[in-house]
């Protein structure tokens, strides 16, 4: 396990905790029992949003347990190529996580099959790392419902994380994504309510919301579910993402910003789907980054359904955003820049 980084001046520091998969994938819209090769990615939610912040310019720390071989320095490689710093606690026992991706297109979905058990996350526990020295300075903490998927010792964690993220003065984040091939609901429930009083800013659906919620009825909004929930839980925001599917392969995206004041809803960003993974990890990211920079409501609201879409026209999990992107975020759109 590397050293907990000395606080420092300078940008905003985001640090996330969450397990790292290797992707493999079938060339184009193949399927996996009829290829012949895979192409290589690196995803893992927490990790693609703290690429994002990274890439606007904050420093990103992600924190994990790696299998300590080839297939695990890939994924810690990944991370620092994209000006991530990694604290790993590598375990020569464990399993690399891997996960394998048939991309469809309209009317056939993507699907995913999971191959995790076994790898180093399950093993993690609520000491494995001085969560206060590695949120000491830190202008937010994130992490995840899929880290809490992989067993009670990770669900401890993340919740040791937030709890000392917001010991340490920083905004708590934490986004629900559930995986139904990970954990039932009826699983997830108990676990991520004891999860949620850590959290500031929540980024969730209607459908989670209204497992998560103890009385919650069919007949409410969105937006009066996510005001509830703050009633519950006492989040600062809770942030609600929407991606309508458009003729061919046309996504249009929108986000919610609820606080117990208001509510906000930026424009509606389209794209052309390249790839469908890591939407909301981008959107995640860029908030908080935005957060961080004192942006209101109605920006961070626009700004994480402009990422969520451009994430959506990148190939691979990882948002490969740089700052003059976002600096185009309602301009005219143009096929070549020259």
């Amino acid at each position: 396990m590397t050293d907990a980084p000395a606080p420092a001046h300078g940008p905003p520091r985001i640090v996330g905790l969450g397990e790292s998969l290797l992707r493999l994938s079938p060339p184009g819209h193949q399927r996996l029992d009829h290829a012949t090769g895979l192409d290589v990615e690196v995803g893992g939610a927490e990790m693609n949003a703290l690429i994002a912040a990274a890439g606007l310019g904050l420093r990103a720390t992600w924190i994990s347990r790696l299998a300590d071989n080839p297939l695990g320095h890939r994924v810690a490689a990944h991370a620092r190529a994209f000006g991530v710093d990694v604290q790993v606690d590598w375990d020569p026992g464990a399993r690399a996580a891997l996960y394998f991706v048939e991309q469809g297109v309209p009317p056939r979905p993507s699907e995913v099959l999971y191959d995790r058990s076994g790898t180093a996350m399950r093993r993690l526990t609520p000491d494995t790392f001085d969560w206060t020295a590695l949120t000491t300075g830190a202008g937010a903490v994130l992490t995840s419902g899929i880290t809490c998927a992989l067993g009670a010792g990770p669900a401890a964690a993340a919740t040791a994380l937030l709890a000392a993220g917001r010991g340490s003065g920083a905004v708590t984040a934490f986004d629900v994504n559930h995986r139904a091939r990970l954990w039932t609901w009826d699983e997830a429930v108990p676990v991520l309510r004891g999860v949620l009083p850590h959290v500031d800013v929540l980024l969730a659906g209607r459908g989670d919301l209204l497992r998560l919620l103890p009385s919650a009825r069919e007949d409410e909004s969105a937006t009066a579910l996510a005001h509830r929930a703050i009633g519950e839980f006492g989040h600062e925001l809770v942030v609600l993402r929407r991606t309508d599917q458009l003729p061919g392969r046309r996504v249009a995206a929108r986000v919610t910003v609820v606080t117990a004041a208001e509510e906000v809803t930026g424009g509606v960003h389209e794209a052309d789907v390249v790839d469908a993974f890591g939407a909301g990890d981008a959107a995640l990211g860029v908030l908080l980054a935005a957060r961080l920079a004192g942006d209101d409501g109605a920006t961070l609201a626009d700004k994480a359904a402009w990422a969520g879409a451009f994430q959506h026209t990148m190939p691979g999990d990882a948002c490969r955003i740089r700052p003059a992107d976002l600096a185009r975020r309602g301009a005219e759109a143009r096929r070549i820049l020259r």
